[in-house]
Order: structure tokens, then C-alpha cells, then sequence
């Protein structure tokens, strides 16, 4: 149950994207609450050491940070 807990949560972390059209415009991250960070940390720590949602996890950090600089 845990593990489908935590691919719904990556999967809905991932689900965010540019639209295609003429003008490029950068993807507003969404903003979780307090709350709702650390119900993603609960997830986070329930999966398996070995699970491939951490890495996902990490690169969508990453791209989450790399938004800051996007103009």
C-alpha cells in the first residue's frame, strides 16, 4: 500500500509541464503548505532505500530549483 501511495505522489509531482506554443513562458511551481511537505516526507522516508520514486524525487527537486532561474 505504501509503495502505490508513494507512485501516485511521484507521479502527481511529475504531472506539472510547459504547454507548447510560440512564447516560451517558465512553469510555475506549485506551492505545498507546511502540512502537505510533510506528508511528502512521510512517504519519502516509508520507501525502500532501493525504491526508484527517490531518484525521481531528486530530479524533480532539481528541476524544481533549476525553475528559479528560468525567466
Amino acid at each position: 500500500m505504501r509503495a502505490g501511495a508513494g507512485v501516485v505522489l511521484a507521479l502527481a509531482l511529475l504531472a506539472g509541464g510547459c504547454g507548447s506554443s510560440s512564447v516560451s513562458r517558465c512553469p510555475r511551481p506549485i506551492a505545498y503548505d507546511d502540512a502537505m511537505l510533510k506528508k511528502i516526507e512521510k512517504a519519502r522516508e516509508a520507501l525502500p532505500k532501493d525504491s526508484i520514486l527517490l531518484q525521481v524525487l531528486e530530479d524533480y527537486e532539481n528541476e524544481r530549483d533549476d525553475l528559479r532561474f528560468c525567466k
